[in-house]
């Protein structure tokens, strides 16, 4: 069985009967010829979930970067080219800008304790009243 898609450029080849013809199952998208056609060749013992999930993969529409230099005329004329613009650069953060404009944090002035191992005498706290409930 060969089935071909519409537009002519893609297609499957599933042979599991005929003897003068090799078993197995192919899958092609291309025009034909070396290097423009891509094509994926099955055993006739591999699984066919195995065979759908890589078909399902292989038409997959979304965009693929390629140079276009290293496209072959025939497929670039097949292919929608898009040009790839690259991301503007961040917006700087205050952080980002205080070290270009010369502005430091203020500097700490004389020690800070920041914690002692001396305690001092608390203060008597007051005698509390009992608390019926």
């Amino acid at each position: 069985m060969e089935l071909t898609a519409p537009g002519g450029n893609a297609g499957v080849y599933i042979n599991r009967s005929r003897r003068d013809l090799p078993d197995g199952t192919e899958l092609w998208a291309g025009p034909p010829g070396w290097g423009t056609r891509a094509e994926i060749t099955f055993s006739p013992r591999t699984p066919s979930h195995l065979i759908a999930a890589t078909a399902e993969a292989f038409t997959d529409t979304t965009p693929v970067a390629r140079w276009q230099q290293g496209l072959d005329r025939q497929l670039a004329a097949l292919a929608q080219l898009t040009p790839v613009v690259p991301p503007r650069p961040p917006v700087p953060t205050p952080r980002d800008l205080r070290p270009r404009i010369g502005v430091h944090p203020p500097a700490a002035v004389g020690s800070v304790p920041r914690w002692s191992t001396a305690t001092t005498p608390s203060a008597a706290l007051p005698a509390r009243g009992a608390v019926r409930r």
